[in-house]
């Protein structure tokens, strides 16, 4: 773009007006939230002694109301969730001393609800990657096998369920980032239906994908704290969606009778096609589909062809969308809701003089979405955006014949933890885990996953899929699954 004097000279007239005009918002005070359960210890950094699979990034306590159905509860969050005055790593160098001043909506309600917060835990570098080797805190050890990687990016979420740190975590999926940690260390988690659970206060990568998930033991305990953290939130990103539809999740499952004889299941033959996939994982899955037979369901193979190219539609999206995200400084410019100037301000402060610091998928992101957004105008992004809407009519038009769908969790077992890995290897290996949890990210659908056996000593998911807003028929299912055997001898 070029300019001619005249413009110059008139360009610099209106841009004194407008920032004349903005400058009014310096005069504004910003609201501030009210401080709520003051009882509050910002923690500290663990010793290994006390955390040997290095779960925790900060080790706090903030206690929430002395009574609800929480109440006692310990509760650890992936560190990309606010929690005001605790910091906020993104296990990353760029937040060691960033302090949030605020709760996410997720973190109000848990504290109202009782629960009593004891730690931030562990993840990947700003939730990039999926095994935790790219934390700045060292990588999250799986307590199943402690050699091997809980699976990410929401490790030490899984992993502190697993080991007993904590009786509840919350994860935050983007693709996977709940469920894979969940299925790796042998525990129980939910990705719920978008929109169903506020993301307001977390690190965003692209509010067309985050979905806030908890984790747990036991299918009634996740069922339990998803029936605490879900509906409207004024403040959430996606006010501006249709209602939310959130039920007694917990109540509804205590008294259902697990009846799912004549269930009709669709097992989804594209998730069980993957180059590179572990026979001993489909062989399991084969067991967990009989175990759902010998329930009374009726189990059927069904194509969705979409789903094959999931891992294009997603990379896409994300790289588009990651760029855009870190160029608005972490709040974006596209949502409804609450902003959070203070996170614009850190966030663009530390790209500002910490950007070398990034960690290297995150780099890899950003370069490609700018050379995308420049080079090919975005094109790349709507192309994906096509499929994406294709993909969602075709996971709702088998969801029209059978009751839910079912997939492994994840199609590889945890890999080994190493201390040197280049970066394209970490991409390669946690992209692997991810295969069939990225499909219901770009679709919205609820999925959960729940231990079916082990195998080569570490845990197997099953994956369940069902309508939106249908979580409750998700419980039944995975509970009355969850009763029928014992996994760690399958």
């Amino acid at each position: 773009m070029s300019l001619t004097d005249e413009e110059v000279e008139g360009i610099g007239l209106i841009c004194d007006e407008f920032l004349g005009a903005i400058d009014q918002l310096d005069r504004i005070p910003e609201p501030v939230q009210p401080a709520s359960y003051p009882d509050r210890d910002p923690g500290r950094r663990t010793d290994p002694s006390e955390d040997p699979y290095n779960v925790f990034i900060t080790k706090c306590l903030v206690r929430g109301a002395q009574s609800g159905p929480l109440l006692g509860k310990r509760v650890g969050l992936k560190d990309n969730v606010s929690v005001r005055g605790v910091r906020m790593t993104n296990a990353s160098r760029l937040g060691e001393h960033y302090i949030p001043n605020i709760d996410a909506t997720v973190v109000t309600r848990l504290l109202d609800a009782g629960a009593v917060i004891i730690g931030k835990l562990n993840m990947d570098d700003f939730s990039f990657s999926g095994t935790s080797e790219t934390s700045f805190f060292g990588a999250v050890r799986n307590p199943v096998n402690p050699d091997y990687s809980p699976g990410g990016s929401s490790s030490g979420s899984g992993a502190a369920v697993a080991a007993g740190a904590v009786d509840i975590a919350i994860g935050v999926d983007q693709g996977g980032s709940a469920r894979t940690p969940a299925s790796c260390c042998g525990v129980v988690s939910i990705k719920p239906t978008h929109g169903l659970v506020s993301s307001y206060g977390i690190a965003y990568m692209d509010y067309t994908i985050d979905h806030v998930c908890p984790i747990a033991r036991s299918v009634e305990e996740v069922a339990l704290t998803l029936q605490v953290i879900a509906g409207f939130d004024e403040k959430d990103p996606e006010w501006v969606r249709s209602d939310v539809h959130a039920e007694r999740y917990h109540d509804l499952l205590v008294k259902s009778d697990l009846d799912i004889s004549k269930l009709k299941v669709g097992v989804i033959t594209e998730c069980l096609s993957w180059k590179g996939a572990d026979p001993e994982i489909k062989e399991c899955f084969g067991v967990a589909t009989k175990k759902l037979e010998e329930l009374g369901a009726i189990v059927s193979e069904i194509s969705i062809p979409t789903i094959s190219l999931t891992p294009a539609i997603r990379m896409a999206t994300l790289v588009h969308s990651t760029d855009a995200m870190f160029d608005s400084c972490g709040e974006g410019y596209w949502h409804g809701g609450e902003y959070n100037p203070q996170w614009n301000e850190f966030v663009g402060k530390a790209k500002k003089t910490m950007a070398d610091y990034l960690p290297p998928l995150l780099k890899s992101t950003l370069i490609l979405g700018r050379y995308l957004r420049s080079e090919y105008f975005s094109v790349y992004h709507s192309k994906a955006m096509n499929l994406r809407n294709i993909l969602f009519e075709e996971v709702e038009q088998a969801l029209g014949s059978y009751d839910v769908l079912v997939t492994p969790t994840n199609i590889v077992k945890p890999p080994i933890l190493k201390d040197e890995l280049q970066f394209s290897e970490v991409s390669r290996r946690g992209f692997m885990l991810s295969s069939n949890t990225q499909a219901f990210n770009m679709t919205g659908h609820p999925a959960i996953t729940v231990p079916c056996g082990m195998r080569g000593g570490l845990p197997v998911g099953l994956q369940l899929i069902a309508k939106h807003w249908n979580e409750s028929l998700l419980f039944k299912v995975a509970r009355a699954f969850e009763k029928s055997f014992d996994w760690k001898k399958i």
